[in-house]
């Protein structure tokens, strides 16, 4: 009889563990059902709300994530969502950064969700150095000039997307080599300057623009301009009216649906070098023309940088032989477009430092900034105080970089 109830007992346990183990199957295959067989509008409409950096991460899980997670409906929703930049990237350069080869710097994605990233750079041929690096809408222009000692540089371009590791480089030769068109002449030296952005009346297309100066044996100097239409339709090349002064360095500080550029007046009769000479320069990416913005009109203050700041255009600038030798001003233009530009002086930063580059604005009111090529900061203009800092060793180049799903192929 005792035997009888062991075995019973153990029949009934038996059970008991089968039937659990069909209820477990039952829910796993619901839950993968539901996954599979939800409504693509609510599939997407919950994916929405995660930010660029989890859905990277919600990508791999399975085949039917890969597939939402892939839908251009999301891409383009995350694409306008995150146009404002929250995060940087980093280029930390060797301490004899001048001609190195590439590969000799380290690209960090700095955000504030994933916190330090070391990104894995596009391979490219030794004989290419590092140039400008333009950011904009989660894409990277990386820009490569080829070490040779010649008067006409070779750039070799790269769209390259950090998050997902994505890179499709402009077909070789990528950025056609200066045409000297009729001019006569032995070129002696050549500066090229870039712009990169997309353009918003499609947010589909992404230019490359392309400024160049020859300067001539005999003294003379030409200006020619490029822009490179990046889309579906592979790269266009066109020239464009030639701009009236040459920018000072490269620029992605897209505001109003153009380029800008902060050029020294050449034209000027000033004496004595003055920062306080420059124009800024725009570049209309719709008409694909040339524009000038009157600076802020302050005759002592020394402007050196321009940038994005809670999406308006901003303008630094510093004192030199005043009283107020080490102060920094920030001026913001909230109206762009307007007839008549007015400049809004937002900040003033009496703390000491004598370069300060402002990259973006944080929700809480606070900027990130950068200071020489060696230091970040975050300044609160509340207490006038920079509350958090990083200090490096090596020379360092911060951009504004917002992540998002934007494949290099899809354009």
């Amino acid at each position: 009889m005792m035997k009888f109830r062991i075995m019973r007992w153990r029949w009934h346990w038996h059970l008991r563990k089968r039937k659990a183990k069909s209820e477990k199957q039952k829910q796993s295959a619901s839950w993968t059902s539901s996954i599979k067989y939800l409504p693509s509008d609510i599939s997407l409409d919950i994916l929405k709300r995660l930010p660029s950096t989890s859905l990277f991460t919600v990508k791999s899980v399975c085949q039917d994530f890969y597939r939402l997670t892939s839908h251009p409906e999301l891409i383009l929703h995350h694409h306008h969502l995150h146009k404002n930049p929250y995060g940087l990237i980093i280029r930390i350069s060797p301490a004899s950064y001048i001609n190195e080869p590439y590969y000799t710097n380290q690209l960090y994605l700095v955000d504030s969700r994933r916190g330090l990233a070391e990104i894995i750079q596009p391979r490219m041929k030794k004989k290419y150095s590092s140039g400008p690096m333009l950011s904009c809408n989660g894409l990277v222009c990386l820009l490569y000039y080829k070490k040779k000692l010649a008067p006409l540089r070779q750039y070799r371009a790269c769209l390259f997307n950090p998050l997902t590791g994505e890179h499709k480089f402009l077909l070789d030769p990528g950025l056609p080599r200066v045409r000297e068109s009729s001019h006569n002449g032995t070129v002696v030296t050549s500066d090229q300057y870039f712009g990169f952005a997309f353009d918003a009346m499609t947010d589909r297309e992404c230019k490359l623009v392309r400024i160049v100066k020859l300067s001539y044996e005999d003294g003379r100097t030409y200006l020619q301009a490029e822009v490179f239409t990046l889309g579906k339709n592979g790269c266009q090349i066109s020239e464009i009216d030639v701009p009236f002064v040459c920018p000072d360095q490269s620029s992605d500080v897209v505001v109003g649906g153009a380029i800008h550029w902060l050029c020294e007046d050449e034209n000027s009769t000033a004496r004595s070098y003055s920062k306080s000479r420059n124009i800024i320069l725009s570049f209309d990416l719709f008409e694909e023309k040339f524009h000038q913005i009157p600076k802020p009109n302050c005759e002592v203050c020394e402007f050196y940088n321009i940038s994005v700041l809670g999406g308006c255009l901003a303008i630094t600038g510093g004192f030199r032989e005043t009283s107020r030798t080490h102060e920094v001003h920030i001026w913001l233009l909230k109206e762009h477009g307007a007839k008549e530009c007015s400049w809004t002086r937002e900040f003033v930063i009496s703390q000491g430092f004598m370069r300060l580059y402002p990259l973006f604005l944080l929700s809480s009111g606070e900027i990130v900034m950068s200071c020489d090529s060696k230091a970040l900061f975050c300044y609160h203009p509340e207490g006038d105080c920079f509350n958090k800092s990083a200090e490096l060793d090596l020379s360092i180049v911060a951009i504004c970089h917002a992540c998002s799903l934007v494949s290099p192929f899809g354009l």
